[in-house]
């Protein structure tokens, strides 16, 4: 059976064109490497060698041979170090999974330094709702997710730093001339808030917020999409609470405001399988925090 150790012989001793001289140089015995090269010729079923007492020559089957062997050669080594590269993350895929939020600044942020580091991983993304995200991890169609959630027993998880939550306002709002508001300030808006499937974490962090004010967001607009919120929004149709995060999002027409009586924050984690998790994952942790 023609292995990769006989074209590696081969090549050696079509270069020397000693078989003692290969066998020093490949640092295995003389009989053993002449055994291989005999092994070969009878595996092709042809001479790759004329020999004449010590002197060797390559045949004409033995020169088209050499510059494929050295071809697959090559061709290995490349393989190899691709599958070690593989292994240690630096090359592949990675399906990445994120919340709108994380998309605004996070998840442009981890990216930019991780293709920096390693250009040879392709990278696809998925915007999801959190409940997708949970559910494409369940399944393998995601490697990792980052969205706002709980860290739990299902899944592998790094927590990214907390954040407070801000008034997000029509810019011509009564409330918008003050620097900072008051939760209560806001009891009597119309709250435009993500669906639960969608920010599970970010809807129960705002109801625990006015419920420590001693008030329920009522009534409540819920949104499928983050774009479509904040268009409501500069359209004067309500208010919403929503992480500090959000202020990068210039949109024309709304505003921010700190909470001055604000108890929550809430924080994005990046999630993964704990079992059989991508060994790319672990290069992607490398530039969550930087």
């Amino acid at each position: 059976m023609l292995e990769n150790r006989h074209l590696r012989y081969f090549v050696e001793v079509a270069k020397c064109l000693h078989v003692t001289k290969a066998a020093k140089r490949l640092h295995i015995a003389q009989p053993a490497l002449t055994q291989n090269i005999h092994q070969l010729e009878e595996e092709l079923g042809v001479e790759l060698f004329h020999r004449e007492g010590h002197r060797l020559t390559l045949t004409q089957a033995g020169q088209v041979f050499l510059k494929e062997a050295e071809a697959s050669l090559l061709q290995f080594d490349h393989a190899q170090r691709t599958a070690q590269r593989a292994a240690r993350g630096e090359v592949g895929k990675l399906a990445l999974g994120f919340q709108s939020m994380a998309g605004l600044s996070v998840v442009p942020h981890i990216l930019r330094r991780f293709q920096s580091s390693y250009p040879d991983v392709e990278v696809v993304l998925h915007e999801m709702g959190s409940a997708m995200l949970t559910n494409s991890l369940r399944s393998g169609e995601i490697d990792a997710a980052l969205f706002y959630a709980v860290s739990d027993d299902e899944f592998a998880s790094h927590s990214l730093a907390p954040e407070p939550l801000v008034a997000v306002l029509p810019e011509d709002h009564l409330l918008a001339k003050h620097s900072s508001i008051g939760l209560k300030d806001l009891a009597q808006e119309r709250f435009i808030l993500p669906l639960p499937s969608e920010a599970e974490v970010l809807h129960h962090a705002v109801f625990a917020e006015c419920a420590a004010a001693g008030f329920q967001p009522s009534p409540v607009q819920e949104v499928a999409t983050l774009i479509a919120g904040l268009g409501l929004i500069a359209a004067r149709f309500g208010v919403s609470i929503l992480p500090v995060s959000i202020e990068v999002f210039g949109r024309k027409g709304i505003i921010f405001r700190p909470i001055r009586d604000s108890r929550v924050t809430v924080q994005l984690a990046l999630f993964w399988p704990k079992e059989n998790p991508s060994p790319i994952v672990t290069r992607l942790l490398e530039c969550v925090d930087q």
